[in-house]
């Protein structure tokens, strides 16, 4: 893996820094030294099952996509693989913390329709993402400064199978990605289907609105302790905590929008012409 910067890499991407870490790998800033663009490279060790790879593949699956940052190059150097994407923004995460903590309503309601945007072409084309946070949600730079950017794809998959079929109902499962936003089936270990990036997308928007989710209190105040013990705290808590309680002192149709997104079925699809007119009423 890589340790010092300032290093070559595909012939043409020099490293300047580290600027994330993740389970799966790390991402850099980078240069074209050709062109003088910046991008962001993503390096993982090299292994017999490379994420990476499965990353480039859905990367390029969703190249027309408009809120996808564009795959410049995947490939194998020394003892890593390495993907090669736009350089983006800020995260949601920066941006809160920027404005004190919390973002406001009207900016979160833009961002919410955005993200329901992209997802829902994501979803047509046969892909989940499974880890939406507000560390994988990026603004764009310069002129689309107001775009919203979805990445990290590397715990992804597709919900429909070769022959065409929607995936089956699995359960007992051991989740992958952020307990935080998580949705509640997937908590209960219920295989991730698109109506669980749904509802991932209302905890993002009431947790940059707020300024935080009342499961954080048990993320705060159990950080010594054993994370399974942590990661059962949390899933009691959103098992147990009435949606007013979660959507308390904001708008209504917040709490509207997780009910609905909670009772959708296993294989249902979403209707995200009515979750995004949710927000677009808010703004009215």
């Amino acid at each position: 893996m890589i340790t010092d910067t300032d290093i070559i890499i595909g012939k043409k991407y020099k490293v300047l820094n580290l600027v994330g870490e993740g389970s799966f790998g790390k991402i850099f800033e980078a240069i074209n030294i050709i062109t003088s663009e910046k991008v962001a490279i993503k390096i993982e060790k090299k292994s017999t099952i490379s994420l990476l790879k499965h990353e480039a593949t859905l990367y390029n699956k969703c190249r027309n996509i408009k809120g996808i940052p564009k795959l410049r190059n995947y490939g194998v150097e020394e003892n890593y693989n390495y993907i090669v994407i736009d350089f983006l923004g800020d995260s949601l995460d920066d941006i809160k913390i920027k404005h004190g903590g919390h973002i406001d309503l009207c900016i979160v309601l833009n961002i919410g329709i955005q993200l329901i945007n992209i997802i829902e072409k994501l979803h047509n084309i046969g892909i989940i993402h499974r880890d939406l946070k507000p560390e994988n949600i990026l603004l764009g730079l310069e002129k689309e400064k107001k775009s919203i950017y979805i990445i990290d794809f590397g715990i992804s998959r597709f919900y429909i199978n070769s022959k065409g079929c929607h995936i089956p109902y699995v359960d007992n499962k051991k989740y992958m990605g952020n307990i935080i936003f998580m949705s509640l089936n997937v908590s209960n270990g219920i295989e991730p289907t698109r109506r669980d990036d749904m509802e991932s997308i209302g905890y993002i928007l009431i947790y940059i609105l707020t300024g935080y989710l009342p499961w954080n209190i048990i993320d705060d105040n159990t950080k010594d302790i054993n994370k399974p013990l942590r990661n059962q705290f949390i899933v009691n808590m959103k098992r147990e905590i009435p949606l007013n309680k979660i959507c308390e002192n904001i708008p209504i149709e917040f709490n509207i929008y997780l009910e609905y997104c909670r009772k959708l079925e296993y294989d249902e699809t979403p209707n995200y012409n009515y979750l995004k007119s949710l927000f677009i009423i808010i703004n009215k």
